[in-house]
């Protein structure tokens, strides 16, 4: 009798010992590897009216990636750091994003990106940005860029208003033109193209000025007076509301305002501030179709959006859109790197080496391209035209390549 109760008790200590082996083996296969994707963004600074929209598109997509089961044996957790738009907070939040576990960054504004590019190459840690200057693309190194150069889109409008909307013979002459907007990286690359564009085309456009008062300025009445005789006005991001605002306040009505990515994604700000009367006219070129265009991409936007936002798509703005276009390649590449490496395995070096070869294609939209040497991914524009009467962009043009106007 002793001997089968020795035996029994050792078979149930050797059962319960198996069955806790194998939950344990289950639970690393349930919960599989968490992947930190960080975030430096401006949630209350005067960058967040455009970007805070940026922010619910990458907290959409993670969480439409880990609800479908679309990065293999992984979920992600998004870190999110304030940056307030100052850049003296950018290479805090790059460390406080490295501690908390991520090897890949998106540092959605211009000077986050420009800050951080040496050390993310140091330290192999992919960054993507939605912005786009000269300092962050070359030399080509591991910061990705969704979106491309406004100095592109802004010189590509430029020949399109050439060829497209001013009547030289009917008018006698060449359109004045000018610029405003913030002495900063982008503000200053997109004055000097406009800038360029003009010295290199004469019969084209003669060159008025370009004004760039120091970050944060808020009254523009000098700037004003400056430009006031010109047939075309970039005001520059930021800076465009209360500009146009002021400028239509003096009864200046004459001027048609010109803006590339930064005015859209400032959308509803410059509806808010400035109003529909005072915008009407104004030509963008936009780098993702617009909310009214039926194609299947912006279907693909809807979806996710009434999936986890309350309300209408459209209400989520200019940004919302924008940003799904250009994150959707993020976390795409990142999802094929998992796949060739594996959760476990998955790093900085692994995003960078799909990145470098990523080819993107969703209909209604052209191809998008990284390549070893080119660190933008958006090839085209399309013109559109904001009108009062319908409080609406209207397309104007097909797919405008910008290749052939890269500086």
């Amino acid at each position: 009798m002793k001997s089968n109760w020795k035996r029994a008790v050792a078979l149930l200590l050797m059962l319960v010992l198996v069955a806790t082996l194998c939950l344990g083996c289950g639970d690393d296969e349930e919960e599989g590897v968490t992947i930190a994707v960080g975030e430096i963004i401006d949630l209350s600074g005067p960058a967040s009216p455009a970007v805070i929209p940026v922010h619910q598109v990458i907290e959409d997509l993670v969480r439409h990636y880990n609800d479908e089961g679309l990065i293999p044996g992984a979920k992600m957790k998004l870190v999110t750091y304030d940056c307030q738009f100052n850049p003296a907070r950018d290479i805090p939040g790059y460390e406080w994003c490295r501690e908390r576990g991520a090897k890949v960054i998106l540092g959605i504004h211009n000077t986050t990106s420009e800050t951080v590019k040496p050390f993310a190459e140091r330290d192999k840690v992919a960054v993507g940005t939605v912005t786009h200057t000269q300092a962050i693309a070359e030399p080509p190194g591991w910061v990705f860029v969704f979106s491309s150069h406004s100095v592109y889109h802004i010189q590509r409008l430029l020949k399109w208003i050439s060829q497209e909307h001013w009547d030289y013979e009917a008018e006698g002459r060449v359109p004045k033109i000018g610029f405003v907007g913030w002495r900063e990286s982008m503000g200053m690359d997109v004055e000097r193209a406009m800038r360029e564009y003009c010295q290199a085309h004469p019969e084209r456009f003669e060159w008025v000025g370009g004004f760039l008062p120091p970050m944060g300025t808020m009254t523009y009445y000098g700037e004003i007076e400056k430009l006031k005789d010109c047939d075309y006005i970039e005001a520059h991001a930021y800076v465009g509301a209360p500009f146009i605002r002021d400028f239509r306040a003096k009864g200046y009505d004459d001027a048609t305002f010109i803006g590339e990515g930064a005015a859209v994604g400032y959308h509803e700000f410059y509806v808010e501030t400035a109003g529909w009367e005072a915008l009407d006219g104004m030509l963008t070129a936009n780098i993702v179709p617009w909310w009214n265009q039926p194609v299947a991409a912006v279907d693909l936007v809807r979806g996710i959006a009434r999936e986890y936002r309350s309300g209408p798509p459209e209400e989520l703005g200019a940004s919302y859109l924008g940003a799904f276009f250009n994150l959707y390649g993020f976390f795409e590449i990142l999802r094929q790197a998992v796949e060739e490496v594996g959760a476990k395995n998955f790093d900085g070096e692994a995003f960078y080496d799909v990145a470098v070869k990523y080819k993107m294609t969703l209909e209604g939209l052209p191809e998008w391209d990284f390549t070893e040497t080119k660190r933008y991914i958006v090839n085209a524009i399309q013109v559109y035209e904001w009108r009062a009467e319908v409080e609406d962009m209207v397309r104007m043009s097909d797919w405008l390549p910008i290749v052939d106007l890269a500086m």
